[in-house]
């Protein structure tokens, strides 16, 4: 498992996570996540705000992770299990 490089204190502990010094504050992971992400404008960074559980909230914060225009979302490395449907189910 690879380490996180600068791991912002408002992530929330677990496998998702959002590295403040490569976030351009585009929102995207906000629009995107379901509320697994909010912004901290002091900071100017997005960052996890709770870990997903189940395959759909999982399959939300990866598409999230997988948009984000910097690759500022990592994932500690640890497998995604996808179940073969993109974001329409199909």
């Amino acid at each position: 498992m690879k380490k996180p490089d600068v791991r912002p204190k408002r992530n929330a502990a677990g496998k998702y996570y959002v590295i403040q010094k490569e976030c351009i504050m585009c929102q995207v992971c906000v629009a995107m996540g379901d509320g697994y992400f909010e912004m901290d404008w002091d900071e100017e960074t997005a960052y996890v705000t709770s870990q997903p559980s189940g395959k759909a909230a999982e399959q939300s914060v990866r598409e999230a992770m997988l948009s984000c225009p910097v690759d500022a979302i990592k994932d500690n490395g640890e497998d995604f299990e996808d179940d073969g449907t993109d974001q329409f189910g199909i």
